[in-house]
């Protein structure tokens, strides 16, 4: 039950209501131009439940992830009769291209619409994101260190592109793995010019080693871990450990991992009352964990209508924008395919959403929404832009491509997607299990 709740329901959930979404959207087109549809499906495999009412069957099906829709006559009769007029083929390329285009078209307004609603509700986002990079800490033995960028400087440009506020170095630096980028740096008004090497992690993205000055707050507990034991609460401030002055997430994280059966005096600042306890971490697989979280201080983000509107389409354009660099750093051998997100990982990231509340879960379904609906666009066969690309390609050309054409380009597509889809599952499985 516990496996059900916190996994199998959420990632069912999230990928779910996307496909459905998405279907929706073919579904009430087609409606609309009067285009049979044979099947609307809630879920696939096996029919479970349904009803035919307009002549549509409504199904409910026993894979409850996600959902389709049957269209009649998606290609002409092979003895070249006419097509009927409920046929997919008798409408306009017009019509037709409306029909394969609103699935993405729900998937990206449910994104939009979702983050809009989230932002009017308010979010939470670490209080660092959107200042000034200036660096905190910086990475014991780390490039950085050997760069020369030290506490204090602040970071104008990276890889030739200036950034504003951390969320922007950080895209950066994630997104260049293995590479060796021009720094500058402002050093009490000094400019700096450097380079850095960007190591990998262990998921081929960029591993960051310069970090805010921020503080660390005690975030979730784990039941029955040393901390809980030890007394620690959630909001509690982490000041030291064993007398080092902890500035950064990625501090406490060091002097916790290297200290596997170690005492650590923790001195912590709950309300301002100060506090000082002895931890000894568990050894999990040579690294010491006392089971909490170490968190920035985070601040809520609550926008009116129409900035929340703005922002929506302002976060949302930005995360376009990544999907496509994300495939031309792919193309270039910049990022492999372990810096993608299968299957295993978005079970993973839906029990997580789910056991954060409801705006990270909801942030996680807009996120997904719009993976699925930019990526359907790319005129691959047999995604929607496959299609939608023969239709422009009729189009132009004023007539229709042979079926045998269309049939040959299709099984193409369809091998070069499944091939891609193969070696994305391949690495998602390979990083969470056998790393």
């Amino acid at each position: 039950m516990s496996w059900l709740l916190q996994g199998a329901l959420p990632f069912a959930a999230v990928l779910g209501s996307v496909v459905l979404f998405h279907e929706f959207g073919h579904y009430l087109a087609a409606k609309a131009f009067g285009i049979t549809v044979e099947v609307f499906s809630v879920g696939f495999g096996p029919r479970l439940w349904g009803f035919t009412a307009r002549g549509t069957e409504y199904r409910l099906s026993w894979v409850p992830l996600g959902g389709y829709v049957k269209l009649r006559g998606e290609s002409a009769p092979e003895d070249g009769s006419p097509p009927d007029p409920g046929d997919m083929m008798a409408h306009s390329r017009l019509r037709r291209f409306i029909v394969f285009v609103m699935g993405a078209v729900f998937n990206l307004a449910t994104a939009f619409g979702l983050t809009a609603l989230i932002f009017m509700k308010g979010v939470q986002e670490p209080a660092y994101l959107y200042e000034p990079p200036v660096v905190g800490e910086v990475d014991a033995d780390s490039p950085a260190k050997g760069a020369g960028i030290v506490s204090g400087d602040r970071i104008l440009s990276f890889g030739g592109k200036p950034v504003a506020n951390w969320k922007d170095l950080q895209v950066q630096i994630l997104l260049n793995p293995r590479q060796t980028l021009d720094v500058v740096l402002d050093r009490g008004g000094q400019t700096i010019s450097t380079r850095l090497s960007i190591l990998a992690t262990t998921n081929d993205v960029g591993r960051m080693s310069i970090f805010p000055d921020t503080g660390v707050l005690v975030g979730g507990l784990q039941a029955g871990w040393p901390a809980e034991k030890a007394g620690l609460r959630k909001g509690d401030r982490v000041v030291a450990i064993d007398g080092a002055p902890m500035r950064s997430v990625n501090a406490v994280f060091e002097a916790i991992q290297g200290a596997a059966g170690k005492p650590l005096r923790f001195t912590l600042d709950r309300q301002g009352q100060p506090i000082e306890v002895s931890i000894v971490p568990r050894d999990d697989g040579g690294k010491g964990r006392i089971g909490f979280m170490p968190t920035a201080p985070m601040v809520t983000r609550t926008y009116p209508f129409l900035e929340a509107a703005r922002e929506s389409v302002r976060q949302n354009v930005e995360a376009i924008g990544l999907v496509f660099v994300t495939f031309r750093k792919l193309l270039r051998r910049e990022l492999t395919f372990r810096a993608f997100s299968g299957p295993v990982d978005l079970y993973r990231f839906s029990g997580e959403a789910a056991g954060e509340g409801l705006i990270p879960f909801l942030q996680l379904i807009a996120f997904v929404s719009l993976q699925l609906g930019i990526i359907n666009l790319f005129p691959i066969p047999p995604l929607d832009g496959g299609h939608l690309f023969t239709i422009a390609i009729e189009g132009v050309i004023r007539r229709d491509l042979s079926t045998v054409l269309k049939e040959r380009v299709m099984q193409a597509g369809l091998i070069l997607l499944l091939l891609f889809m193969g070696t994305v599952i391949y690495f998602d499985i390979s990083k969470n299990f056998f790393h």
